[in-house]
């Protein structure tokens, strides 16, 4: 009896389990409640080993993913991509409430912050990922070493940025929110871990002297921060004044 893909109508040689052209496994017609549930627990654990798997080393193994991807061990770790949306969008959604209370006082106000954070922060931070990446590549240039090592470097960054900040805003605005002293020392940790992550990741991914990692990071530093404020700046008149 010929065996065919119910996916894609490729013919199946008798060894193939799965399929060589889309890759689904070649299963019987009928499907047995004990095989559904068994797939569905498969799938199941395999995608939270791969958050464990990911989420691990971008914490607390800076540059490590990077690595990875850039040696072509990709298939365990969650795609770069789509471990910052998850992350990115996990910080909007505590940091949207918060923003929208803050200027409840001035209708005007209220209405410019919400749609600063609600619609065009997250947009200009997507911006700044190509942008962080293109730095990278005029401060870390190398024979061989092409736009996306710096780019999915940029993404692991901003993912361990936002599990930060969303850290910070918990602590901030809703465990601490009455609190000034604690709000300036969560502000100025924050700050510190990320660029102390930053220098850790700099160094074991472009392996370079720590000094001469040091001297970069600074100058990343200063036109990261200017391009950020500028365009920040543009958006936020662009809105308040259109």
């Amino acid at each position: 009896m010929e065996r065919i893909c119910k996916n894609c109508q490729t013919k199946l040689e008798d060894s193939f389990k799965f399929c060589p052209n889309c890759g689904q496994e070649h299963k019987e017609k009928v499907v047995h409640f004990k095989q559904f549930i068994l797939d569905f627990l498969g799938d199941y654990f395999t995608f939270d080993s791969l958050i464990i798997r990911s989420v691990r080393p971008l914490l607390f193994n800076p540059g490590f993913l990077t690595k990875e991807f850039i040696a072509g061990r990709r298939v365990r770790y969650i795609p770069p991509l789509r471990m910052f949306i998850f992350i990115s969008i996990i910080f909007f959604l505590f940091l949207g409430p918060v923003d929208q209370s803050a200027g409840a006082e001035k209708s005007e106000e209220a209405e410019f912050l919400d749609s600063f954070f609600s619609i065009w922060f997250p947009r200009l931070f997507f911006l700044l990922l190509p942008l962080f990446a293109l730095y990278l590549f005029v401060l870390f240039r190398k024979p061989g070493r092409f736009y996306l090592t710096h780019f999915i470097f940029s993404i692991h960054f901003h993912a361990f940025a936002f599990v930060l900040l969303t850290i910070m805003v918990i602590i901030i605005d809703y465990i601490f929110p009455s609190s000034v002293f604690l709000s300036q020392w969560s502000f100025m940790i924050t700050i510190f871990l990320l660029e102390v992550y930053l220098l850790i990741a700099l160094r074991k991914v472009y392996e370079q002297k720590w000094l001469t990692t040091t001297i970069k990071l600074l100058l990343l530093n200063i036109i990261y921060v200017i391009s950020a404020m500028i365009i920040f700046s543009l958006a936020g008149a662009m809105i308040f004044y259109l």
